[in-house]
């Protein structure tokens, strides 16, 4: 059985877009010993790219967009489900009038800028390209992340999204963002998938999941673990469905070995 070990990226290894040694080295070993590792996000292919390359660590396999697609180690696409531009329509209608929010559109080759009423950056999606709404609908999308640096705003948004948009998209929540993504889209399902194309490259092939996350949206990969971990800093909600709470990941990395 190989062991295969999914990380959250921001707020779970990456703080200040850096990783510390002690991780990569962490995870460099759990590589060496035959296992698989794989990034489990929301970022976009375009931010995770720009948030690994600095770093030592290549990941095995990439699952992002909070599920909705499915990477190998080069980027190349092996599944990917796309959002409809009428959902990334309605919240630019909306959400361009709402103050403390800055709205973006992620497809599988850029992150774009809609709107922002914020009015500052934020590291986790530090790079972006502005688009002009006359072009939204020339594009094919797979998530749209709001960045909501205020609790009440963020919980408003959340309300409207759900009232909006039913069952037609899932909605995630990650620190001060929300991930709007495709129906039936969770990093849990991202992973479920990336095992099943492992099983029908690798025929008899089985494999132990392991999972690391620090936030809500990691939830639901952690439900799929056999083994998982969240952090002492985690919400309360995180810490309760996992196996092990840790400081810092390169201890459940060591502990899972």
């Amino acid at each position: 059985m190989t062991k295969l070990m999914a990380f959250d990226l921001d707020g779970t290894i990456l703080f200040n877009r850096a990783v510390e040694p002690a991780n990569e080295q962490a995870i460099a070993r759990w590589q060496a010993e035959g296992n698989l590792a794989v990034s489990c996000t929301g970022k976009s292919i375009f931010a995770t790219q720009l948030a690994l390359n600095p770093t030592a660590i290549r990941f095995d396999y990439h699952a992002l967009y909070t599920g909705a697609v499915i990477t190998d180690r080069e980027y190349r696409v092996i599944y990917h489900q796309p959002l409809p531009v009428s959902v990334v329509q309605s919240c630019y209608e909306h959400f361009s009038t709402v103050d403390g929010v800055a709205l973006f559109a992620t497809t599988l080759d850029n992150d774009y800028s809609l709107c922002d009423r914020v009015g500052s950056s934020t590291n986790i999606l530090p790079e972006f390209t502005p688009l002009p709404a006359g072009d939204l609908q020339n594009h094919e999308y797979v998530g749209v992340p709001l960045w909501i640096p205020d609790a009440q705003v963020r919980e408003a948004a959340y309300t409207w999204i759900l009232e909006r948009f039913g069952d037609s998209v899932d909605c995630h929540k990650n620190q001060d963002f929300l991930d709007i993504v495709p129906p039936a889209c969770t990093k849990g399902t991202g992973l479920q998938h990336l095992v099943e194309y492992l099983q029908a490259e690798h025929p008899g092939s089985s494999y132990e999941v392991h999972t690391i996350g620090d936030s809500w949206n990691d939830i639901d990969m952690h439900r799929y673990a056999d083994r998982s971990a969240s952090f002492s800093y985690s919400p309360d909600e995180v810490k309760a469905i996992t196996t092990d709470c840790v400081d810092k990941a390169y201890e459940f990395i060591e502990a899972s070995l």
